[in-house]
């Protein structure tokens, strides 16, 4: 019996995972997006959206997000809450299973598959089952537990650039950029011109557990050279913002006075 119930979960899991659009794929996600129920008062992992909805004018219902490594339209979603009040941007992933969901469920938004990397590239993608939480271009993170990892398979990277120069967002203000991709992030980052793209408010992923790990990583310092302030950290997620942000509420801008002299 045994035998036979692992015959059909190996069926729907092939069919599932198939690069081919199927039924089961659609009926899968039928019931990812709109059956497996939500209760949370938030839609991010740990609160992020509630601490951006702290910041952000309540009345600010056009803005533009980016969210690379968005996983789910819906559950995780840093962007979800801004989605609902009428924000509308870029989601990317590099499983395409993922980006038909949010095809489904947010239509209006630019939905990209793609493997976001700050060199172009052919490299390896490591999956840890069908529309798991993890899957990344991180060797690294994914061999912290080679028994999870369950699929390996090559991809073309694209830069961040690269991928909003492709939308019909190209050249626009990004007013929140959001990263979470499994170990990969601060590549991610890199691959974005911030000459020409430079977001108001940023939220990445970090796995460090103390601020003084964080205050010396080189995301920190990249960021910091870069002209951003850290202003929060949410479970895994660090938020900054530049100084000079418009969208804040609250005056956070930082003066010539306040700034350490060099």
């Amino acid at each position: 019996m045994k035998s036979i119930l692992n015959s059909i979960q190996h069926f729907f899991r092939k069919k599932i995972s198939s690069e081919r659009p199927n039924i089961w794929q659609k009926l899968f996600l039928l019931r990812k997006m709109y059956i497996t129920k939500i209760f949370r008062i938030f839609y991010s992992q740990f609160g992020e959206d509630i601490v951006l909805k702290a910041f952000l004018p309540k009345d600010k219902k056009n803005g533009f997000y980016v969210d690379v490594g968005c996983y789910h339209p819906k559950k995780y979603s840093n962007t979800y809450l801004l989605h609902k009040k009428g924000w509308r941007g870029i989601n990317v992933d590099l499983d395409a299973l993922k980006v038909a969901g949010f095809n489904m469920v947010r239509p209006k938004d630019c939905n990209i598959t793609a493997a976001v990397s700050d060199r172009e590239e052919i490299v390896k993608v490591f999956s840890f089952g069908t529309y798991s939480l993890v899957t990344t271009l991180d060797e690294a993170t994914a061999t912290k537990d080679t028994s999870q990892v369950q699929g390996i398979r090559e991809i073309q990277t694209r830069t961040l650039t690269n991928v909003i120069d492709d939308t019909p967002f190209a050249g626009q203000q990004i007013d929140l950029l959001s990263i979470d991709a499994e170990g990969h992030d601060l590549n991610v980052l890199k691959s974005l011109d911030l000459e020409k793209y430079k977001p108001w408010m940023i939220i990445i992923e970090t796995h460090l557990a103390y601020f003084d790990q964080v205050e010396s990583s080189e995301l920190y310092l990249y960021l910091k050279q870069k002209g951003y302030h850290l202003i929060n950290w949410v479970g895994f997620s660090l938020i900054f913002t530049l100084p000079d942000n418009p969208l804040l509420r609250f005056d956070r801008r930082v003066s010539s006075q306040s700034q350490p002299s060099s």
